[in-house]
């Protein structure tokens, strides 16, 4: 869990990183052309496919690590407590017999 929140982490800096460099940028823009607009032309200009598409994949990646890792977690408990026979469906603990 702590390498997804990472990776989300970064990703969301790095992404806020590409958009505040963008905006800083645009307003010194000449012109554009209309097709790919405004945005895409200073992504272009400015060089940040890279870091743009890096920081949506290590956002997507550390989500996905997250919903894993807390999966796994809160099924690990289940699984535990409910094999080790400590306590009922209900969530109490088991009478002894």
């Amino acid at each position: 869990m702590i390498v997804g929140a990472t990776f989300f982490v970064s990703g969301t800096l790095l992404l806020g990183m590409v958009y505040s460099a963008l905006a800083n940028y645009i307003p010194q823009m000449s012109g554009w052309s209309e097709p790919p607009g405004k945005f895409s032309m200073a992504l272009e200009a400015t060089m940040l496919n890279v870091p743009l598409f890096l920081s949506v994949l290590l956002m997507l990646l550390g989500f996905g690590l997250l919903v894993l890792g807390i999966y796994f977690e809160v099924m690990n408990i289940k699984v535990d407590t409910y094999i080790k026979g400590t306590k009922n469906m209900n969530g109490l603990p088991q009478e002894e017999v």
